[in-house]
């Protein structure tokens, strides 16, 4: 074995290894060249380290794998970062939204796009979508974007309106929906991307200084609630390069695995090999849309549109099936958007047929978000091998909405079926699509156990999950649906060092099946990527 260069004592190890348990749990590890060399008691690990390497001690602190974060927007969010505030924290109602998009356009020179980010139609206290005569009180020598918190919308003033050459006969486009008052004059709001690409100014303009800014801000945020590795869910090509120079500077600190954009697919061949920092995972799909917008595909009704609309799929199914079975033929992973029971359908049809049309292909695919998804699904994951990412966090924010008006109590208790997944064998993760929702896994694993809303209900009790299987969520079984469980996910001899130091222990009583404690209010004192520090309290 080599020697150590660095060793931590007078902890708590919580490995999650197979077997583990409570009682007994290492107090120390030895780490060599990125990775874990030893495992075990204070004394066992400190006679490895001899007098060369470097002792950290750990003061009684709770260390656990390093948070793999499955499906969020690093480099789109840091860039976003620099618009306008519109979540509701920042911005409570529509007059709050345009007095902050006027503040911005007083000091941006005319004609300069004003972009916001954040806004949630269903949270602001006039419980609507913004309009174009909203957003010109704001300004009319500007135009002016904000950006739906699910990212599957936009609302544009009339400048930005005339920019995208949208009029009240202008078509809806496939997969896409121009939303129109009754007379059908657009709003001013797009959904879902085919709509939305209609603006030229929807995706960020970054020169590369720009991105790897961008990339550096998401970076320290990330690292400093024990992000270690993380997954960029929908990378444009002409955003990449930012990751490549950070990676070759030496700056891309945390293990970052990108899904590119479809149409960057023919270049997954051209842009380097990977590396410990930094891989490409495959390609990222829009299936269909957002639930709070009305445009996830569903198998039944929306609950609150009278019984006649199922949302639309964003892909034509036979666009979706020729994607995924080129992908899997090329032997790529998709990783694909499927909020509505009907997108999940299609989807595994996809690549069900993929894998019959490839059978020397062996590749991980995986579902994301999967808000709607059923049992009978659940079992045809299983047998097809696809994973589940599971954006948990829809519970607290958007789960009373989804139980009281877009779902129905039976559909809307059931979103986000954790403990079902679970229970099947099922590889999952779970994640937090920031910037739909803030980067933070203690919050989001603590969602997953106690399942409350934000209007203090629970939701679907028996979804609920134990600590275990909620940290297992963003480590041991996060690290299971890209197979990356040889290298992460687990404080063992050989994997990677990336690991977390708490500030208690979120194990306490790993086996309990009940809700208990409160894992949010832990807080992250230290977070280590291959034995090195890159945040400390």
């Amino acid at each position: 074995m080599t020697g150590p260069d660095r060793v931590f004592v007078n902890g708590v190890v919580r490995t999650m290894s197979a077997g583990e348990a409570a009682a007994t749990a290492p107090t120390a590890v030895a780490c060599a060249a990125g990775r874990f060399v030893a495992v075990g008691t204070d004394a066992e690990i400190l006679a490895l380290a001899g007098d060369t390497a470097e002792v950290v001690d750990l003061g009684g602190a709770t260390v656990v794998p390093g948070f793999i974060e499955t499906h969020l927007h690093p480099l789109m969010w840091g860039l976003m970062l620099a618009g306008v505030d519109a979540t509701t924290r920042a911005c409570p109602t529509v007059d709050a939204v345009v007095a902050a998009l006027a503040a911005r356009a007083a000091e941006t020179p005319e004609g300069t796009l004003i972009e916001a980010w954040g806004f949630d139609d269903s949270l602001v206290a006039e419980d609507r979508g913004l309009t174009a005569q909203d957003l010109d009180r704001a300004s009319t020598r500007h135009p002016i974007m904000v950006r739906h918190t699910s990212n599957h919308g936009i609302y544009l003033n009339s400048v930005a309106l005339a920019e995208a050459g949208v009029e009240a006969h202008t078509p809806d486009p496939e997969g896409g929906v121009i939303v129109r008052f009754e007379d059908g004059t657009p709003t001013g709001e797009l959904r879902e991307l085919p709509a939305m690409s209609m603006f030229g100014g929807l995706m960020p303009s970054a020169d590369l200084e720009s991105a790897c800014r961008a990339m550096l801000r998401a970076q320290a945020e990330m690292a400093k609630v024990g992000v270690t590795s993380y997954h960029d869910l929908l990378v444009p090509a002409h955003l990449y390069p930012a990751y490549r120079r950070l990676d070759l500077d030496g700056r891309l600190q945390l293990r970052a695995r990108l899904y590119l954009h479809a149409d960057a697919a023919d270049q997954l061949d051209d842009i380097g090999d990977a590396t410990p920092h930094l891989e490409i995972g495959g390609v990222k799909l829009v299936s269909d849309g957002s639930i709070q917008l009305h445009t996830a595909a569903l198998t039944e009704p929306y609950h609150d549109l009278g019984g006649c609309h199922c949302g639309e799929m964003a892909i034509a199914s036979g666009d979706l099936d020729r994607l995924v079975a080129e992908n899997h033929g090329a032997g790529r992973s998709v990783a694909i958007h499927t909020n509505g029971d009907r997108a999940i359908d299609l989807c595994l049809d996809a690549i069900e047929k993929a894998r019959a049309a490839h059978p020397e292909q062996d590749v991980a695919h995986r579902l994301e978000h999967v808000q709607t998804l059923r049992d009978d699904q659940i079992r045809r994951m299983t047998e097809l091998g696809v994973s589940a990412s599971i954006f948990v966090n829809h519970v607290y924010y958007w789960g009373d909405r989804h139980r009281d008006r877009y779902l129905g109590p039976g559909r809307g208790e059931r979103i986000s079926p954790v403990a079902s997944v679970a229970a099947a064998g099922l590889p999952y993760a779970l994640h937090c699509d920031c910037p739909v929702t803030p980067v933070d896994p203690l919050f989001t694993m603590n969602t997953a156990v106690h399942r409350v809303t934000r209007d203090g209900h629970v939701l679907g009790a028996q979804e609920r999950v134990s600590t275990r299987q909620a940290l297992a969520g963003y480590t041991s079984e996060a690290a299971r649906i890209t197979r990356e469980d040889g290298v992460k996910g687990r404080i063992e001899p050989g994997l990677w060092a990336d690991f977390v130091v708490l500030d208690g222990d979120p194990l306490t009583d790993p086996d309990q099946a009940d809700p208990v404690g409160d894992l949010s209010a832990l807080h992250v004192l230290r977070t280590v990527v291959g034995g090195d520090t890159v945040y400390q309290a």
